[in-house]
């Protein structure tokens, strides 16, 4: 976050040393927080830095240091944190991207991680953890291994509003009363579970966690299964004989990938469903025909190959060491995956 002091506080002495623990917190391993370029002067120049001695007279020089390090990477600076005297110790949110608070609040929200809040936190924040690796975006990993990003568990999509909400109201919301204000270090990811190119499925759930959130972030494909590269989808197949499977999978085209139902594939209506072969499919007015249309042209011998779908095996490619993707080798994704999460991971490492 980025910090900004009121003169006030900078020039009332009860609260320097109030900002020096500030400084400590700022001085800690992997803190992306740093203070506003803007006021350097002012702050240098104000009661609690002018003439400082001690531990206190380096304090100009790190947070001139800090601003400068903070330049040579992307900075986490899409949030400013206004430090008031005359602000609710809760803090409130202001304009979009601002949270003015009482220094005692300030303490506490600037030891708080950012909340990234997922259906499922094990198998989504593996995924965003080996996206961050495969991608060269250590700051995301490094971030999380010291405590600065929670992946928060929503347990469903329905749930995404009310876990994101609990952040600033608590279990036992009060109308206009934060506990904490913490919408703006919240963000939310989900599956889009688009079954064809222009279906929205979750829109729904993204138009009601929105208001709780700094950003929400659907993905674009289906599931977070739908972006396991073809050589890792290949190395977690071979051990089951499902590598030919893997290689007929490909063949589709990248759309087709991006809306293929990975996990359960495509099955009738019967007990047990059974898989549909690709006649049966695009026969089948149960389903939309936009559906039906977008994969008409996958060939029927490769259809018979994946049409069962994969089950859970490929989200364990994101979790399970012996798939752990090698630093920085985005050439395993497509244009568009590589353009998508890249762009959602630079965000992240922003309000970080």
């Amino acid at each position: 976050m980025n910090i900004q002091v009121t003169t006030k506080v900078l020039d009332d002495p009860r609260w320097h040393p109030l900002l020096d623990v500030v400084v400590s917190i700022l001085q800690q391993p992997e803190s992306r927080h740093a203070f506003d370029t803007s006021q350097y002067r002012r702050v240098e120049k104000s009661a609690w830095l002018s003439g400082a001695s001690g531990i206190r007279a380096s304090t100009a020089e790190f947070i001139r240091s800090s601003a400068r390090a903070a330049s040579r990477d992307v900075p986490s600076d899409a949030v400013t944190l206004v430090i008031d005297d005359s602000a609710p110790q809760s803090g409130e949110t202001i304009a979009d991207r601002a949270i003015r608070i009482h220094p005692f609040g300030a303490l506490t929200i600037l030891m708080q991680p950012l909340h990234l809040i997922v259906e499922d936190e094990i198998s989504d924040g593996a995924f965003v953890l080996w996206m961050a690796r495969l991608l060269g975006r250590d700051s995301i990993i490094r971030s999380y291994r010291s405590g600065r990003l929670l992946f928060r568990h929503a347990g469903g999509k329905g749930q995404f509003a009310r876990s994101a909400s609990a952040l600033t109201f608590g279990v036992w919301p009060k109308v206009n009363q934060p506990i904490l204000s913490r919408r703006l270090r919240a963000i939310a990811l989900l599956d889009s579970d688009a079954r064809f190119p222009g279906d929205e499925p979750n829109a729904q759930y993204v138009e009601e966690v929105e208001p709780h959130v700094a950003f929400v972030h659907m993905l674009k494909a289906r599931c977070i299964e739908s972006y396991v590269p073809r050589y890792y989808a290949w190395r977690r197949l071979e051990s089951d004989g499902g590598a030919s499977s893997v290689d007929a999978y490909f063949r589709m085209t990248d759309s087709q990938r991006c809306h293929f139902p990975i996990r359960v594939g495509f099955r009738d209506g019967a007990t047990p469903p059974h898989p549909q072969d690709h006649a049966t499919f695009l026969a089948d007015t149960n389903r939309e025909p936009a559906e039906r249309d977008h994969f008409r042209s996958v060939d029927p011998a490769d259809w018979a190959r994946f049409a069962g779908g994969f089950g859970r095996s490929l989200a364990a490619v994101f979790r399970e060491p012996g798939y752990r993707c090698e630093p920085n080798e985005p050439g395993h994704l497509t244009e568009k995956q590589r353009t998508e999460l890249n762009s959602f991971l630079t965000k992240v490492i922003q309000y970080l």
